[in-house]
């Protein structure tokens, strides 16, 4: 990497360039037992010095990155001007550089995220990349406190690995997670750790999480993973892959409509997703699993089907875009397969009749749907590729009462890599 320094004062005759770890752990903030301070996984960093001066203003930093170094971050290092002014003051200059490591050809989770943006015809999102390195310090520090199951969007900072940074980004946007066992004998290039595609497209899938995704106002944000290899506790000769990312939103500047609706899938326009065996906390259908136990009941288009197994079909969102939360309420939903004039389940539900056996798990899901204004629609059974599909919704957000019928498209593959058609 070419760094040039500017010298706007001619009595200073030369600077010394050096690179440091911006990591809490290297710098000694956060208590992080057994890591390595020395430098990030799977990268040595410049650790020199560098002479600049007017006539020779520029140095090539080289990072070398391990042929087996698990795809991840982005590491955050600081470049650090220091010299002498005309006064002979010490002067120290910072300048913060962000490194990612991808698999060679791999599309990164923000490119993806811009993808799902143009899909819904909202202004693309800027990636802000000190929310991305704090995104992979709160990975760090959930797949390294794993044995204490921590909340997903917090930090105990008297814990291991954490930090304020860390903190701020779990509380600010999607988590995610995951581990593989695999033999240790598998060599290092060979590990197989998620794309960032499935990790980034897995949020869409699910309802509760889509809805900051595909937000008109969200204007800037992060990513980060965090990815390291462990013996796999008890089973020799087996490895553990383990996995966390994370999805701060740190701006929502972007035009926000004053009225209207946001229908997911968008009306005629293919859907690149089918997702049928992803798991969401809170589940988007416990409401539908047991509604007995449910004081307000979802919308059912079939009663007495087994909702608590696997797998479903992509579930329908539906949000009015409005100053205030409003409670909201299904009161009836179809789902025709547009080839035969099938009609799948389905099963609706908005904030009132959301339940969960879990208080707060029933809380968090009441408190979503009313902030986004939004109900869900969810069939029973995966949809069927390249079938298109004809839903009608009937629904109460706040005071309004309001009915839906658009068709959509399944795309003929699921997306990995993304492929969206129009």
């Amino acid at each position: 990497m070419p760094v040039r320094a500017v010298f706007n004062d001619s009595k200073v005759a030369s600077a010394t360039l050096t690179v440091r770890l911006a990591d809490p752990c290297a710098k000694g903030t956060s208590n992080c037992p057994g890591w390595d301070v020395s430098r990030y996984p799977g990268v040595a960093h410049p650790k020199g010095s560098y002479t600049l001066t007017p006539n020779s203003p520029t140095a090539t930093l080289v990072f070398q990155v391990d042929a087996g170094a698990p795809p991840q971050g982005p590491f955050k290092y600081e470049i650090v001007l220091s010299g002498q002014n005309a006064s002979g003051k010490v002067v120290e200059k910072v300048v913060s550089f962000y490194l990612k490591l991808l698999r060679p050809g791999e599309t990164s989770a923000m490119e993806y995220w811009n993808f799902w943006r143009d899909y819904m015809g909202y202004a693309r999102v800027r990636e802000d990349p000190e929310w991305s390195f704090r995104a992979w310090l709160h990975g760090r520090y959930l797949a390294m406190n794993a044995d204490k199951h921590p909340p997903a969007h917090d930090e105990d900072l008297s814990y291991p690995f954490s930090s304020p940074e860390g903190r701020e980004a779990g509380r600010r946007g999607n988590v995610g997670g995951g581990s593989e066992v695999i033999p240790s004998s598998t060599p290092a290039e060979q590990a197989p750790w998620p794309v960032e595609s499935h990790l980034f497209n897995g949020w869409v899938a699910v309802p509760f999480h889509r809805l900051n995704v595909i937000s008109p106002s969200t204007s800037a944000g992060g990513f980060g993973a965090y990815r390291d290899r462990v013996p796999y506790p008890g089973y020799s000769g087996w490895d553990l892959l383990r996995n966390a990312s994370n999805l701060p939103i740190s701006e929502s500047s972007n035009p926000n409509p004053a009225s209207g609706f946001q229908l997911f899938p968008v009306p005629d326009k293919a859907v690149p997703i089918n997702p049928t065996y992803y798991y969401e906390t809170p589940s988007p259908v416990e409401p539908c699993a047991y509604p007995s136990q449910n004081p307000d009941p979802p919308y059912l288009s079939q009663a007495g089907l087994d909702w608590s197994q696997r797998p479903h079909g992509l579930p329908l969102s539906i949000s009015m875009f409005s100053p205030r939360p409003s409670d909201t309420r299904v009161l009836q939903a179809k789902l025709v397969r547009l080839s035969d004039g099938k009609e799948l389940p389905v099963c609706g539900y908005g904030s009132l009749q959301f339940w969960n056996q879990d208080a707060s798990a029933s809380n968090k899901g009441k408190s979503t749907l009313k902030a986004y204004s939004a109900v869900f629609v969810i069939p029973r059974y995966p949809l069927d590729p390249g079938e298109a599909y004809r839903a009608e919704v009937q629904a109460v957000f706040g005071s309004t009462e309001k009915s839906f019928a658009w068709s959509f498209r399944v795309a003929q593959d699921d997306l990995f890599p993304l492929r969206v058609s129009h």
